[in-house]
């Protein structure tokens, strides 16, 4: 069996950063999963162990994602390092503050970073950490970041509990806490908001203790920052790049919000202080708030890195991925959007590695997928955080322009979700496919047109009883060609159809009572027709099949525009929650 190898091989607790290539990391951008001792400990160092990345069509600068960055200070990390959160407790960030060094922006592929976290203060519901985060064995300085939370139950305030508190004080830790919310006026708030963007809340956006956790309130803000920047209403962050300069960045969660609210994300901007500022109000409550800091002496632009493979052969990857880096849902199952993102960042990496490694690159192409088969074992929703899982990718056609791929996701030989994918490669010039040149028909000449293109089936008919679900795409939508994820897509999908139980739409007629869980799902084909972008009205049409109700069809529009259209299996025995 012929076989290629990357170097992406990836050890439980440290990460080597995969995929691609990028410009720089951005301070929205890293996630330290995985950190655990193996007793409770007031201070623990381990590995910077996850990174998630997005960056640009022109590859200038990274732009920041979702704001996954407090990884290190998650309910998971926590419970496993400080052992704080028993018998239903669970943790609620309410601040981050991030002070980062400009060295942080010089770390990329190949590097391992380390992390110090300390537990520094607590009172009787709070306690605060910090996080020191360096660069090698001279320990250079990339970031450090403060943290409050609190302890909950029932999602309202709970005590620490009294063995806890003893165990704290007995470690020096100091029962001082007191926080303090960010005075915006003090920061130099302007009187009037550059913009005012409006965010609703999806049912994806709730973590695995149904909240809208920091790190989403973050990203809402970033979706502020970003359509303030498109509509050129900044004088400091004029383009992309400047959320490259970020030297401290502060938020607070000081309300909640729930599925359906909308978030008026106010924006503002500081030139003075080459500060922008960001309020976020549900209604005539303050829900978030919060600054970031640029430092306009950071270069805009660094060399690029890549990421060095060595091969055996041209058909066939083996790669390892941690799961330290897979997300919660609201019913705390692995969320498949992660997943897909994981290996599909592998695969990125290695389509054609051969040829990639050979020069033989294709000139001013870009790799579409154009369908996806995807089937899921239900075990895929239950992996641990501390899984080292398998991911197995082979070349199964090659045509003119396009090609078939499978990958596989494997926990001990078994095999947790199988994806097949119709990729074409794509002009950005004159919007055309891009033929394979003759080194690549010869090199691969054994697999040309081995197998026809999956099609996936569009329903002849939609019912009356079909429901519709209008809503704007947003920010963290997008992928690095600033066009939305096709990831995203499935998420779509699942929340539409959360909204249609939601609202007992007789669409939805069998085996569902009050919320759509993803773990339901088996098998599903997608079909991307057009791309999207941020700030634009799509609307999801979905209903149960009446013959058979194992069968979901989805179908996205953009106007008259068809965007995609999916067919999904289920298994109804897993539906009912």
């Amino acid at each position: 069996m012929q076989v290629l190898r990357a170097s992406t091989v990836v050890l439980p607790f440290s990460y080597r950063l995969s995929g691609g290539k990028i410009n720089r990391l951005t301070p929205s951008i890293w996630s330290a999963y995985g950190l655990r001792s193996a007793a409770t400990s007031a201070e623990y160092p381990g590995s910077l162990s996850g990174v998630n990345f997005f960056f640009d069509q022109n590859r200038k600068a990274n732009v920041p994602n979702t704001g996954h960055l407090a990884g290190a200070l998650s309910s998971r990390f926590m419970n496993e390092t400080f052992g704080l959160f028993k018998d239903g407790t669970k943790p609620l960030l309410k601040s981050v503050k991030m002070t980062i060094d400009p060295n942080f922006y010089n770390f990329h592929y190949g590097l391992l970073g380390n992390a110090m976290v300390k537990l520094t203060n607590f009172n009787k519901n709070a306690f605060k950490t910090l996080c020191e985060m360096t660069l090698g064995d001279d320990k250079s300085l990339l970031c450090k970041v403060e943290a409050t939370t609190e302890v909950t139950q029932d999602h309202k305030l709970h005590a620490i509990s009294d063995d806890v508190t003893e165990e704290l004080r007995s470690s020096q830790i100091r029962d001082d806490l007191k926080h303090s919310l960010i005075n915006l006026e003090k920061l130099g708030l302007p009187s009037e908001p550059c913009m005012i963007s409006s965010v609703e809340v999806r049912p994806s956006d709730l973590d695995e203790n149904r909240n809208v956790n920091w790190a989403q309130m973050l990203s809402y803000c970033q979706h502020g920052i970003r359509s303030a920047m498109l509509s050129k209403k900044f004088q400091v962050a004029t383009r992309m790049s400047s959320l490259a300069q970020i030297k401290e960045l502060h938020l607070d969660v000081t309300g909640k919000v729930s599925v359906g609210d909308t978030v008026d994300v106010s924006v503002y901007e500081n030139a003075e202080l080459n500060r922008i500022l960001c309020i976020g109000k549900c209604g005539e409550e303050i829900v978030c708030k919060g600054y970031l800091d640029l430092d306009r002496e950071i270069a805009g632009e660094l060399p690029q890195w890549q990421l060095p493979m060595h091969t055996e052969s041209d058909i066939r990857v083996y790669t390892d991925i941690p799961s330290v880096g897979f997300h919660r849902d609201r019913f705390n199952n692995v969320i498949l959007q992660y997943v897909k993102e994981a290996i599909s960042n592998s695969r990125l990496n290695c389509y054609l590695a051969q040829g990639y490694l050979k020069g033989h690159l294709l000139e001013n192409a870009i790799q579409i997928i154009f369908t996806h088969r995807v089937k899921i074992d239900p075990e895929l929703f239950k992996i641990g955080q501390f899984q080292d899982l398998k991911h197995d990718l082979k070349l199964l056609s090659l045509g003119k322009s396009s090609f078939i791929v499978n990958t596989d996701l494997q926990l001990h030989d078994k095999v947790l979700i199988s994806v097949a994918s119709n990729i074409v490669n794509f002009s950005m010039k004159d919007g055309k496919g891009v033929p394979f040149t003759d080194w690549h028909q010869k090199t691969f000449s054994e697999y040309r047109n081995k197998l026809e293109p999956h099609e996936v089936d569009v329903p002849s008919k939609i019912p009356k009883d079909a429901y519709k679900h209008t809503f704007y795409s947003r920010y963290d939508d997008l992928d690095h060609h600033h066009i939305i994820t096709n990831t995203r897509y499935i998420t779509f999908c699942f929340d539409t159809a959360a909204n249609a139980i939601y609202k007992r739409s007789p669409a939805y007629h069998t085996g569902f009572t009050y919320d759509f869980n993803p773990n339901c799902v088996r098998e599903f084909d997608i079909c991307y027709v057009n791309q999207c972008r941020e700030n634009q009205q799509l609307e999801v049409t979905t209903f149960q099949n009446h013959e058979d109700p194992q069968k979901l069809h989805f179908l996205l529009t953009k106007g008259d525009k068809t965007v995609c259209y999916c067919n999904m299996t289920i298994d109804l025995n897993s539906s009912t929650v």
